[in-house]
């Protein structure tokens, strides 16, 4: 039981779970007609904690791969690639915005990690980029960083 990959990710959710739970309590509740500002975080908490629970029960019974299986023929540059890729975008994600930031992340993702044709990844690359900005944006209002060139180059 205790050399079960999925009896530690339950656990560990099972704590995450019970740690948004709790803080969603402290938020206040509220009700059903008006719900308070914790309202969504106990609830989510609480389905993350029931859905951890089942999984680290499958765990302890047996199922599932051993801890040393589940990192065996991992890409660990890959791993490291990626996290020093989100660092990135966290740290520049004020200053050049989000459109910059996520192409640059998408561009290195594709290119990079796990290489994709250049005629197929810069496409992706920038419709992806640019149509998730223009649904936040302009359709759902959401504010996100501009940075200083994307009032003059996208129209709408």
């Amino acid at each position: 039981m205790l050399r079960r990959a999925e009896f530690w990710g339950g656990l560990f959710w099972l704590a995450v779970g019970a740690f948004v739970a709790w803080q969603g309590w402290l938020l206040e509740l509220g009700t059903l007609r008006e719900p308070g500002s914790g309202f969504v975080f106990f609830w989510l908490g609480l389905i993350i904690s029931a859905f951890a629970t089942f999984i680290a029960i499958g765990g302890a019974r047996g199922g599932g791969p051993l801890l040393d299986d589940l990192w065996r023929g991992a890409r660990w540059r890959n791993v490291l690639l990626v996290v020093l890729a989100l660092i990135a975008f966290g740290f520049l994600f004020e200053r050049l915005g989000f459109v910059i930031c996520s192409l640059a992340l998408l561009l290195f993702l594709m290119t990079v990690v796990d290489p994709v044709r250049p005629a197929l990844s810069i496409p992706i690359s920038v419709i992806a980029a640019v149509g998730v900005w223009y649904v936040l944006e302009k359709v759902l209002l959401v504010q996100l960083p501009k940075g200083i060139w994307i009032e003059d180059f996208i129209p709408f």
